[in-house]
């Protein structure tokens, strides 16, 4: 039997992808893929704790389960396995609209705006060296939330290792949950993808903006 070394909130619904595509190589795949999460996360760069460094593990999780498969588990598999997360969420939209609650935005305020005096605390120590750098509202937006995340660790893993294209699926699912919350994120670059930095605007989906960006691409 595996040890459970993956996150167990992301494992369990890998294990489901497994148990309904692959039911007969889930104890060859889970024991495999214990195996290359705890390798990998042995090689997990100084990039602190909370909600983005828990980003990595994320990733960590796609890549063992990728390689476990013996790449069966790929990028499109894992949309299948992030909708199922997501279902879990689904309600909060009933409650929350970003067209007409400030809520979202006082939240992502929060996140980020801790994480960027987390982070300049930390480095004055010499910590967290590997983290993103963050930069809030560098465009002066009028509305919504924005910012911009810099030297991405999770892009550095994926060039450095070969799996520049799984990470971008991973990016894709920040659309997902803005959908939920009946938001837009505007997005035109992400370091995978070549970018210099990855920006992130956030919008009601009934904006002026949101409209005006209909037809971006959803990177």
């Amino acid at each position: 039997m595996w040890k459970h070394t993956y996150p167990r909130s992301w494992g369990k619904l890998f294990e489901r992808y497994i148990d309904e595509f692959l039911p007969d190589k889930k104890e060859e795949i889970c024991s495999r893929a214990d195996t290359e999460y705890a390798k990998l996360l042995a090689q997990k760069p100084d990039i602190g704790r909370g909600a983005m460094a828990d980003t990595m593990d994320i990733w960590f999780c796609i890549v063992a389960f990728y390689e476990a498969s013996g790449h069966v588990i790929d990028g499109e598999a894992f949309q299948v396995i992030h909708g199922w997360h997501i279902d879990r969420l689904r309600f909060l939209g009933r409650f929350i609209n970003a067209n007409r609650h400030k809520l979202p935005y006082r939240l992502m305020s929060g996140v980020y705006e801790r994480y960027d005096k987390e982070l300049r605390e930390h480095r004055a120590k010499g910590e967290w060296v590997d983290a993103w750098d963050i930069a809030i509202d560098p465009d002066n937006r009028q509305e919504g939330y924005s910012f911009h995340l810099i030297g991405c660790p999770i892009a550095k893993h994926a060039k450095a290792n070969g799996y520049t294209h799984l990470l971008p699926y991973l990016c894709k699912t920040d659309h997902v949950l803005a959908e939920v919350l009946h938001a837009r994120l505007i997005r035109t670059k992400t370091e995978i993808l070549g970018g210099d930095c990855c920006d992130y605007w956030y919008v009601g989906d009934e904006s002026a903006a949101a409209k005006e960006f209909a037809d971006l691409e959803k990177i």
